[in-house]
């Protein structure tokens, strides 16, 4: 894990970031592979903010943090359960509550910067 001093800052596009695979069991389609930097956590746990990265592929995902994330390439279809589609492409902003499932469809290698918040300790 890297933290970045308050105040720093961080190309998205340019970041090296690390193999964070995706559990095999949530896999759909494709062979995504997905990778990731955590750029702050907080002392507890509970707040991390970072970067995440993954090649074309679908994959199911719950969340259990509520999500705040900037599209900064590549495009993806988030299907939440209940049968809301949301778009997502490079500028967009999005907020994703936990609780929610969804089925993520990455169409062009995608890249996002998120903040997660969470009441427990986040595994990132």
């Amino acid at each position: 894990m890297s933290t970045n001093p308050f105040g720093d800052k961080v190309n998205i596009l340019k970041a090296k970031l690390d193999s964070w695979p995706l559990p095999a069991e949530l896999l759909l389609s494709g062979a995504p592979n997905a990778s990731g930097a955590v750029l702050s956590k907080s002392a507890d746990g509970c707040v991390v903010c970072g970067i995440w990265d993954c090649s074309p592929g679908s994959f199911r995902w719950d969340w259990n943090y509520d999500e705040t994330l900037v599209v900064v390439a590549g495009r993806v279809t988030v299907a939440l359960d209940g049968g809301r589609k949301v778009e997502l492409a490079p500028g967009d902003l999005a907020f994703f509550e936990r609780g929610q499932s969804s089925v993520w469809t990455i169409h062009e290698h995608f890249r996002k910067g998120f903040h997660a918040l969470a009441s427990e300790p986040l595994p990132f």
